[in-house]
């Protein structure tokens, strides 16, 4: 899922992709995934993952985001999967290359003194990139649509300003957005999230999520309208509704054994797809 990219390389919609078919290989193609800088050197040194609590997300600096802005856009994986439609589908490699075309475009673009930045780490991968920027009045909006749509409600809270996902790994961006929806709760604030996508998988995405259209630029998400979408956790956190309240991540040499794995019949595509 991507907030501003631009182009849009074939005609092909989250409504149009068959999701289940993607599902079905999803295990092999992931447990390929180069997620450390070394191959492992015998069958028992292969990647580790566990269920944790707590989204392997971290904050970083401008220089970081950028710096791993440029390797989505210069990632040989990515690049593979964008140019063989046949070994990961079409829909795949259009998603591969539209992030590549967005870290291009969008990766370091001038930012705002209230710009954060955000990264989700599957071991030494970085797997999404989320960088947002402050809220402002809905006033500023080209209509006033949004009074209808938000009655009562007259300020974003923050913006989705660009979100990067490594192609196999998509639902890494809707955690991010969960990260950012609880970041504006714990501030104080009833979250109103801006989205600007600029393609229709982007659009489709953002509103299978909850986000909807207040003019011809912008979408906007009000988890509290869309409990099917989105609810609260047993920490009383904002969560995607329907999922499990763990998330993957890589398990270290040294943690493995005192670290509850994840076996392979948790449904982690559930997650990442």
């Amino acid at each position: 899922m991507y907030g501003r990219i631009g182009g849009y390389y074939e005609a092909v919609t989250w409504a149009s992709h068959d999701e289940h078919a993607d599902d079905r290989d999803f295990e092999g193609r992931f447990a390929n995934m180069h997620l450390s800088a070394a191959e492992p050197t015998s069958s028992s040194a292969a990647p580790t993952y566990s269920l944790v609590t707590k989204p392997p997300i971290e904050p970083i600096d401008k220089d970081t985001f950028r710096r791993e802005a440029k390797i989505f856009q210069n990632d040989h994986e990515i690049m593979r999967i964008a140019e063989n439609p046949r070994e990961y589908s079409r829909f795949v490699s259009t998603r591969a290359k539209n992030v590549r075309e967005a870290a291009e475009d969008y990766g370091s673009t001038r930012d705002s003194e209230e710009a954060r930045y955000y990264s989700y780490n599957l071991g030494n991968k970085t797997v999404a990139l989320l960088r947002t920027e402050g809220g402002y009045s809905m006033n500023e909006f080209h209509d006033d649509r949004w009074r209808e749509l938000f009655p009562g409600r007259e300020h974003i809270t923050s913006v989705v300003d660009l979100q990067l996902a490594h192609p196999l790994v998509e639902n890494a961006g809707d955690i991010l957005l969960e990260y950012q929806l609880r970041r504006d709760a714990r501030e104080g604030e009833q979250p109103l999230l801006k989205w600007y996508p600029l393609n229709e998988e982007s659009k489709a995405r953002a509103a299978k999520l909850g986000f909807v259209e207040v003019d011809d630029c912008n979408m906007v998400l009000d988890p509290t309208q869309h409990p099917d979408k989105w609810t609260t956790n047993s920490a009383g956190e904002w969560q995607r509704a329907n999922k499990p309240e763990r998330y993957l991540a890589k398990v270290d040499d040294g943690e493995r054994r005192n670290t509850h794995v994840a076996s392979s019949g948790y449904a982690y595509e559930d997650d990442f797809m």
